[in-house]
């Protein structure tokens, strides 16, 4: 079983030089998720890319915490799109 790994939100925030609040907007707009054990909140360490990648969206672009939500549904959706263009592709080569 994978074990899953959380880092406190505090650490990364001094660690990464990201502002407390801009991750607690992240969360609160859906973007990620917390864990919350003892009064000490925490986030995947799989979430670590896509914050600093929301981050580079939200501070050298200017995108606001919507247009970063319609950023993220429409790559979750390019990605399935993708994953399901491959899958045919395998099944059209049975035919070739």
């Amino acid at each position: 079983m994978a074990r899953e790994k959380y880092i406190l939100v505090s650490h990364y925030c001094k660690v990464s030089q990201i502002e407390n609040t801009f991750i607690e907007r992240l969360h609160d707009f859906g973007l990620i998720a917390f864990e919350e054990k003892q009064n000490d909140l925490f986030i995947d360490e799989k979430d670590i890319s896509e914050i600093e990648r929301m981050f580079r969206l939200h501070h050298d672009l200017g995108i606001n915490f919507e247009g970063l939500d319609a950023i993220k549904q429409m790559l979750k959706r390019m990605r399935k799109m993708e994953k399901e263009m491959n899958s045919l592709q395998k099944r059209l080569r049975l035919y070739e």
